[in-house]
């Protein structure tokens, strides 16, 4: 296949982050002619971009500081950075199965996007946190009702997609925390593009998540202006 940006958004995953950057580059990379992986730190106050820092003399790796800004801001900055024609994002915490994410990836070849589920064949093996779970199921209620999507699991944080999808979308985006992945579906979607959910069973459960109950409101408010904007 082609080459493929990955996209890492960290806010403080300096327990995890090496871990994870090291999974993906043993994964991902043989798979491509071209691989890079862009870690975006979202206003880190921890050790996790001098780790990066360190890591990036070993693997094709850029990390990009930004002030802390949410998750879909993060995630557009590192797309926007992005050289190669796949493009996609994985969570710091590398929560999934690898292969299962390998496997997933390869259905670019005949769609434009790919997304994770964790709900598609029943419950995940492992459960989620309790916060998670809440954003995951408000994220599938509210991207039902409002934006006629009818994934499963909006929230999870495994997407892969064609450059030509983010090139299209990637104006004017409304939602900036983790509300981006509704955002992002939602346009794909309206614009005709292919999309495949896939699931993705958790491998393990990290008491790693920087999703927190006080960003809900903001959520529902960007979410509502991008409905009816």
């Amino acid at each position: 296949m082609r080459g493929l940006s990955l996209v890492i958004p960290n806010h403080n995953g300096e327990k995890v982050i090496e871990g994870s950057i090291r999974a993906y580059y043993e994964i991902l990379a043989g798979k491509f002619e071209s691989f890079e992986m862009i870690v975006v730190c979202n206003g880190c106050t921890d050790n996790s971009v001098q780790i990066c820092r360190n890591l990036s003399h070993d693997f094709p790796l850029r990390v990009i500081e930004i002030p802390q800004r949410g998750k879909g801001y993060a995630l557009v900055r590192g797309f926007n950075e992005a050289r190669f024609d796949l493009l996609g994002f994985l969570d710091v915490d590398n929560p999934f199965d690898l292969i299962k994410i390998s496997e997933m990836v390869d259905y670019l070849e005949e769609h434009d996007v790919v997304i994770g589920t964790k709900y598609l064949k029943g419950n995940a093996r492992f459960q989620d946190s309790l916060m998670r779970r809440l954003i995951s199921i408000g994220g599938g209620l509210f991207s039902k009702i409002f934006f006629s999507l009818k994934f499963s699991d909006t929230q999870a944080g495994a997407k892969f997609f064609k450059r030509i999808v983010w090139e299209k979308a990637k104006r004017d985006f409304t939602c900036t925390g983790f509300d981006f992945d509704i955002e992002f579906l939602y346009k794909a979607n309206k614009m005709k593009f292919k999309i495949l959910e896939y699931y993705l069973p958790l491998a393990r459960y990290e008491e790693f998540s920087t999703v927190r109950l006080k960003y809900l409101p903001g959520m529902m408010f960007r979410l509502l202006k991008l409905r009816f904007k």
